[in-house]
Formats: structure tokens, C-alpha cells, sequence
């Protein structure tokens, strides 16, 4: 028989151990002609913290998702690696990695495209541990009836199949389907993202709730603020597969270091009249450049309000301005961001 689900969490890290590293991670993929690379990551480095959250933030076409699948051993590196508590799964050997990957799991955005549309809703769920050979049938069906009531689903669900289910119910259903493996850290991408407002919350509420009973991991990709605040204990700042800022959540929300972190908070929604507002939003012009083509010296200089000269030879630093707090600016200090000025050299 399986244990229940509580007593089977696996041991996290070592305390003061990073349960994650990632270092100098670069993902490339030919285009579909072959003659041109797509940089989706190009040059990233950062720790996870056992039992933290990380949120990683950034536009459309910033490269987190790919970051976030290489992360869970989905997609390869290019170049660089990713370690799981010191190891690389990557010179594993077959069986080994098999069991390694476990405990590293992920949530989709689409609750419905996760889910098998022929498979009832409680094989859908006990699944991952039929095929990691774990327990017998009977201990399966029992593991999974507990994941499903764990995350608020009732018992009569379980027979019923996917598209009888709301949108909110099937993400309830993969949360579930992850918890069968007791994994130690989850990715969980732009997971709300798919849902009505309504009950986003509820769904946020159950991913602490569930990190606290059984001292998960979260690396927590979206690409909306208020989604990120409220959940993590650092934010990571991505753009064009580059790591533009990184800090506690609290600085990074209240206190910005990098011009593009600013912009992204000014563009959040203020329940305030024009008239009542004291911060200017940050408009930025034009569209985030092709990945297959960067441009030269700082990713963010063809948008960024504060752009010199400087910023389209040099690659900027990737400095710790204060402790646990980073920022790639040529010009950020501790008193934060450049401010705009339209007198400054605009080097395209």
C-alpha cells in the first residue's frame, strides 16, 4: 500500500542549499528554415531556495516558459546546466533520471489541453503513479481520492470525465495529478492565467496551503504582478531571455532597480481616478525585438525611457546593488531605476 499523501513527502535540500541552480543557461532552437538560432534563454543564472517561491515575470516572448520546461528536465540546455540539489540530471542514466524527475513537476497553463479527454477524472489523476510503478490499484485509487479531496474536489467527481468540469475544477485536477508524486519543487506556469478572475484567488490560496502542509518548492511563472506579489518571496525580472532583475519580493514590487521592472509596475491597474494618481504610467514604444536577432549591448535599450549611448556597445553587469537584490543596468544604484529623459543619446 502507498503511504497517504502527508506522511510520503520526500526530504527537501539540505537548509542553506539551493534545491535548484541554475547556471549560465542558454536554450536555443534553429528556425523552421534552419538558417538562424532563436535565443529563448542566453545567459542566465540564479538559485532556488528550498521551500521558497519564486516568481518569474516578464512579457510575452521573454523566454520564462522555456526556462521554466528546462527547468523540469522538458526541454534540454543548450549550453550550461541546471542542477537539482548538486545534480545534473542531464549525466544521469536512464533509470536514475527516471526516478530523479519526480520530484520535479509542472502545471500547464491549459487545464484542459493537460487532461486526456477519454480518461475519467480519477484515472487522469492516479495516472503518473501507475506509471512510476507505485502501490498496487487499490492503494492508487485511495492516494488518489485523497489528492482529489485535498484540493477541494468532491468525491462524485471522480468518475466523470474532463469536459464536464469547470475551467477552475480541471487545474484543481492537474494540482492533483502532481501531488501523486509527493514532488519536491513545482513549476507552476501562468497557471491562472486560463481562469476567471473570480477564482483565482481560491486556486493561489490552495498552492500555499498546499506549500505549507507539505513544504513544496514553487517556481511561479506569469506574467501578471498582482498574481506574483501575492505569491512569492522573490521575483525574477525576464526579458528577451535575460535576466533583468532579481530581488526580494517586497523590493522588487516597492523599490525597482531596472527601468524595465518600472515600467512593468506602472502598467498595473490602480482602482484610483487619473486625477488621484501620483505615479505616471511608463508607456513603452514598440513591440519586444525578434530573439533570433537581439540587439547588441543591453536587450532592453530599444524601448527603454533612459537609453545612452552606452547601453548599445556594453552588455550590462548583472551587479548585486544590495544584498539579494540584482540588476542588469548600466546606470541603476540603490536609489533605483535611471529616470526618463528625452534628452538622452536614443541609440537604436
Amino acid at each position: 500500500m502507498a503511504a497517504d499523501l502527508k506522511s510520503a513527502v520526500r526530504p527537501q535540500a539540505k537548509p542553506g542549499a539551493p534545491i535548484m541552480s541554475v547556471r549560465d543557461l542558454r536554450i536555443l532552437f534553429p528556425t523552421r528554415d534552419g538558417r538562424d538560432t532563436v535565443k529563448a534563454v542566453d545567459g542566465v543564472d540564479f538559485d532556488v531556495r528550498a521551500g521558497e517561491t519564486l516568481g518569474i515575470i516578464g512579457e510575452s516572448g521573454s523566454g520564462k516558459t522555456t526556462l521554466g520546461r528546462a527547468m523540469v528536465s522538458l526541454i534540454a540546455p543548450t549550453e550550461g546546466e541546471i542542477l537539482h540539489s548538486g545534480q545534473n540530471p542531464a549525466k544521469m542514466g536512464r533509470e536514475q533520471f527516471r526516478k530523479h524527475r519526480r520530484d520535479y513537476q509542472i502545471v500547464f497553463q491549459d487545464p484542459n489541453a493537460a487532461l486526456n479527454p477519454r480518461m475519467t477524472i480519477l484515472d487522469s489523476v492516479i495516472e503518473p503513479a501507475e506509471i512510476a510503478k507505485e502501490g498496487d490499484d487499490t492503494s492508487r485509487r485511495k492516494d488518489g481520492f485523497a489528492a482529489l479531496s485535498r484540493v477541494g474536489l468532491p468525491r462524485e467527481l471522480a468518475d466523470r470525465y474532463p469536459h464536464q468540469l469547470s475551467g477552475g475544477q480541471k487545474q484543481r485536477v492537474n494540482i492533483a495529478r502532481v501531488l501523486m508524486l509527493r514532488p519536491k519543487v513545482i513549476v507552476c506556469d501562468e497557471v491562472v492565467a486560463a481562469l476567471d478572475v473570480s477564482i483565482r484567488g481560491d486556486i493561489l490560496n490552495l498552492f500555499a496551503d498546499l506549500q505549507r502542509e507539505f513544504g513544496l518548492t514553487y517556481v511561479f511563472i506569469t506574467h501578471d504582478i498582482s498574481v506574483v506579489s501575492h505569491i512569492s518571496d522573490r521575483i525574477a525580472v525576464t526579458y528577451l531571455g535575460k535576466l533583468m532583475e532579481l530581488g526580494a519580493a517586497e523590493d522588487v514590487i516597492e523599490r525597482p532597480l531596472h527601468p524595465y521592472t518600472q515600467a512593468l509596475l506602472s502598467a498595473e491597474p490602480i482602482p484610483l481616478p487619473s486625477s488621484m494618481r501620483t505615479e505616471r504610467r511608463i508607456v513603452l514604444e514598440g513591440e519586444i525585438p525578434s530573439p533570433v536577432a537581439p540587439p547588441s549591448g543591453c536587450r532592453f535599450r530599444t524601448r527603454c525611457p533612459s537609453v545612452q549611448a552606452i547601453c548599445a556597445k556594453d552588455v550590462p553587469s548583472w551587479r548585486e546593488l544590495k544584498p539579494g537584490h540584482w540588476a542588469a543596468c548600466h546606470f541603476s544604484t540603490l536609489d533605483g531605476p535611471p529616470p526618463a529623459n528625452a534628452d538622452l543619446n536614443h541609440t537604436k
